[in-house]
């Protein structure tokens, strides 16, 4: 019960965990695997998905000069991203669910505790804000976008079905966990989505790195 504190070099120093959740589960996926490589140039990034900041916390000791916005729907988690990126200027946090359009979204929690939560367009104007990538570079005067990593539970289906994919020309690299298993379609629309660009692609655990060739 509570919390505990748990260290890697990976995670650049100690970071609080729940036990008995998912928490592990995905410490594990990020520092074990290692979940993305970490020799590339990478001077901004947008984390959507960012769960209790395990992730942004490797991608910060990696680039460590790099921005770095995390978004994260669920208030639990994101109490636990707040603290655990807390000591770390260039990240910076934002409660919201990526969606195509901006709104409100209602939140269903689908995994392991704390582990998998679905954003769904709400029926009211009220509720988890929704926000579009697009949004998020606005705010944070970023005109383009280093690596876009999306771990959003099934929701890269509607966030890549969107009438407008235009801003995937400001994205130089992309890592992508993809949930057809239980949504199936979502790599469908990711794939096509991104067509209109050229591409290389490597696997890392459960993410795809789609990096952009020929400027």
């Amino acid at each position: 019960s509570g919390l505990a504190k748990i260290s890697s070099p990976m995670t650049g120093g100690g970071v609080l965990v729940r036990p008995g959740t998912a928490d592990m589960a995905i410490y594990d996926q990020i520092v074990l695997q290692p979940y993305l490589p970490r020799d590339r140039k990478f001077s901004s990034i947008i984390d959507c998905g960012a769960n209790i900041g395990l992730t942004a916390r490797y991608l910060n000791s990696a680039y460590p000069t790099a921005t770095l916005i995390t978004v994260e729907p669920d208030a639990s988690n994101y109490e636990m991203l707040v603290a655990n990126t807390a000591d770390r200027p260039n990240i910076r946090c934002v409660r919201a669910g990526i969606w195509p359009t901006l709104g409100h979204l209602d939140l269903q929690e689908e995994g392991l505790r704390y582990s998998s939560f679905q954003t769904k367009k709400a029926s009211t104007d009220t509720g988890l804000e929704a926000v579009t990538i697009v949004e998020i570079m606005k705010r944070f005067d970023l005109p383009r976008v280093s690596l876009l990593k999306i771990d959003i539970e099934g929701s890269e289906l509607e966030l890549f079905s969107g009438a407008d994919t235009s801003w995937i020309e400001r994205i130089d690299a992309i890592a992508i966990e993809l949930h057809d298993s239980w949504r199936p379609g979502c790599g469908d629309a990711f794939f096509k989505a991104i067509s209109a660009w050229s591409w290389s692609f490597s696997f890392h655990g459960g993410a795809v790195l789609c990096e952009r060739r020929g400027g």
